[in-house]
């Protein structure tokens, strides 16, 4: 009897709903880098600007974009993400860097939803109405950084796809 090297995927997805939902999925990953990148580059211009209508403008600009578009990209490419991962050979847990991705950009998405963009969407309408930017600039900067280096690292393991199975796909097809 001949062993069974892969285990087909529950729901599986046709061609052209793979390719769709992976056009979807790249699509809104890289507006969310892109989203990313521009808070960074506004925090940049906030922290190194001498002129306060720049400081005000830059946390302004960022409260906004970051209320705006933050949450819609990071939620399709997350779920396009988990969608990709149920219908498709690559599984949800099957592979480490399956894995891995899934780990940081939930990570970034609650993060980044629940604690970052919220403190400079409030420090730029506080901004707007006439108070101080406080520490909303220096934040942009870490959080975006970091925010970008765990996206970038995704991206590298959607691109290389590193490392074996995991230890859970491997007892499946062992049974």
């Amino acid at each position: 009897m001949a062993t069974k090297t892969r285990i087909e995927p529950r729901v599986k997805l046709g061609r052209g709903g793979r390719k769709w939902l992976l056009f979807v999925h790249v699509v809104s990953s890289v507006g969310w880098i892109g989203v990313e990148a521009c808070l960074l580059a506004l925090g940049v211009v906030g922290v190194s600007s001498t002129d306060p209508a720049v400081v005000t403008g830059s946390s302004v600009i960022a409260g906004v974009l970051g209320g705006t578009f933050y949450f819609p990209v990071s939620l399709v490419a997350l779920i396009s993400g988990l969608l990709l991962g149920i219908g498709t050979k690559w599984g949800l847990l099957r592979y480490h860097w399956v894995v891995a991705k899934l780990v940081l950009t939930i990570a970034l998405y609650v993060g980044g939803n629940m604690f970052v963009v919220p403190r400079f969407v409030a420090a730029g309408e506080a901004v707007a109405s006439g108070g101080q930017p406080g520490d909303a600039s220096t934040m942009l900067i870490t959080a975006m950084t970091a925010g970008l280096v765990l996206l970038l690292v995704a991206t590298l393991l959607s691109v290389f796809t590193p490392g074996g199975r995991t230890p859970w796909y491997r007892a499946r097809l062992a049974r």
